[in-house]
């Protein structure tokens, strides 16, 4: 059997999706609160006693059939990304997947991009099962922050590389489908906004680390939910902040 891990920080929906992890694999282990997303899983590959081993987030609801089996032979150098489904947009791909990382990746490695899953490693091997759900939308915070982080990515890969026409697809039904969603228009608003920040990071030369500093994000949130709430209360701001 090898680790399976919960990684969680602030998710609202955390302690219910552990308890159902949990029940169904006694064994799994939880690390929770760590502030900086590479730091956490630095910690994980530290307490791995298995050389291979799957993290799961927060906010994700494991599917019933899914039983942690592994039926390849996985490549220590490579990351193996489950599919998980969208519960704004219903996109299925790698975004909030059971990931299954090899100890030895975070031995001697030098830096690591905003996206810790697609840096770690050139080796990103997508599992094309669908074993999960990634229920990012709890809260206003955590359906903008998700959607937010996603869409500076996505915009990233754009940016680099004007032919990737899977993350373009992606970005697209980010940023319009899902508002009737449970905080389904906080999604699109994050999505919009961590667009516009990816464009005007990689335009002024900076990166998008700030996209893994939870506290910042919540600043960030914070800023755009009083104006937000300014122009609902005030219709003569209407458009001010458009």
């Amino acid at each position: 059997m090898l680790d399976i891990f919960f990684l969680s920080y602030s998710e609202t929906n955390a302690e219910k999706n552990w308890s159902s992890l949990v029940e169904r694999f006694p064994y799994a282990k939880r690390l929770h609160g760590i502030c900086g997303v590479h730091r956490a899983h630095q910690l994980l590959a530290e307490c791995a006693e298995t050389d291979f081993y799957f993290v799961i987030d927060g906010d994700n609801l494991i599917h019933k059939e899914f039983s942690f089996e592994v039926t390849f032979k996985p490549d220590p150098r490579s990351l193996y990304v489950w599919r998980a489904r969208n519960s704004v947009n219903d996109l299925v791909y790698g975004f909030g997947g059971i990931k299954l990382y090899n100890k030895s990746l975070f031995k001697n490695e030098t830096s690591v991009g905003p996206d810790v899953a697609t840096t770690i490693t050139p080796h990103y091997v997508p599992v094309m099962v669908e074993a999960s759900t990634t229920a990012f939308n709890a809260t206003p915070l955590e359906a903008w922050r998700g959607a937010f982080r996603e869409s500076a990515k996505l915009t990233q890969n754009i940016l680099k590389n004007p032919k990737d026409s899977a993350s373009s697809d992606r970005l697209q039904t980010w940023l319009t489908v899902g508002a009737q969603k449970p905080n389904g228009s906080w999604c699109l608003q994050g999505a919009q906004q961590g667009h516009e920040f990816a464009k005007d990071s990689l335009s002024s030369g900076s990166t998008l680390h700030k996209i893994n500093d939870f506290q910042w994000l919540q600043n960030e949130f914070l800023k755009i939910q009083n104006l937000t709430q300014i122009t609902t209360d005030s219709p003569s701001l209407l458009g001010l902040y458009s």
